[in-house]
Order: structure tokens, then sequence, then C-alpha cells
């Protein structure tokens, strides 16, 4: 059975008008690393994830040695968006600049459930993985 997560008008690069920007503490149980379609690692954890905005951006800090060979522990976003059940945070949502950094996430999605965030992925471009967190 699918998850129904809460829906959220498209709105990509906030083209559509201003997206609230919220800062979040996000703790998870478990994570999963993803690459090729396939689940390649897998673990249980009690980590978290802060973000914070900072002037309009959202600074990512993740305290978990866990999953540090994955992704990088710290990066940030300038961009928002909404599309369909995500919230979305990017780096360069329409693709000006061809740039990425070696376990830097590109993109993040935010999901809630009855206004809860439950799920957070971040989408790196190198390597070509998404790295899934849960509540």
């Amino acid at each position: 059975m699918a998850e129904i997560f809460d829906r959220f008008p498209t709105n990509i690069g906030e083209t559509l008008g201003l997206i609230p920007r919220q800062s979040f503490s996000f703790s998870y149980r478990r994570f999963e690393v993803w690459q090729g379609g396939a689940c390649v690692y897998s673990a249980t954890s009690n980590g978290v994830i802060d973000a914070k905005v900072l002037n309009e951006n959202l600074v990512v800090t993740i305290n978990d040695s866990n999953i540090n060979q994955y992704i990088k522990s710290n990066f940030s976003f300038g961009e928002i968006s909404t599309n369909n059940e995500r919230v979305m945070w990017s780096k360069d949502i329409f693709n000006t600049s061809d740039r990425v950094e070696k376990f830097n996430p590109d993109i993040s999605s935010l999901f809630y459930q009855n206004g809860v965030l439950v799920k957070v992925t971040y989408t790196i471009h190198d390597p070509n993985i998404l790295v899934e967190f849960y509540s």
C-alpha cells in the first residue's frame, strides 16, 4: 500500500509566488540509500537532521556517522518549490549551472502527513544516489 502524504500546489522555484521557508529538526529511526532503482544500504539509527533557515537559505546538518559515507554532514539549499506531495529545497532546480559536488545533495524533498514531517529525501548527482530518512 502506498503512503499518502499531504498535497501541495505545483510551484516550482516560486514561479507562482513565495513559499514560506521554515526551519525544522527531523529525528529519524531508519534510512535507506538507493542507486539504480535498488536499495544498496539500509540501517536503523537515532539520527537527527537539523535544518535552519538563514538569509533565506536552508542550512542542513546531519549528525550521524552511520550515513557519512553517502552524504555530506553539512550542506545548504537556496531554492524552494512545492510539487504535489512534497516541499522541495534545491540548489539549481532549473539546471542553469550544471555544477555538482561529490556527496553534496542537489535536491531535498520533505514529505508530510497531517502536517507532520515524516520523510526526508536527498537526491545526490555525484554519485547518482537517493538517500531517504524515515521517522
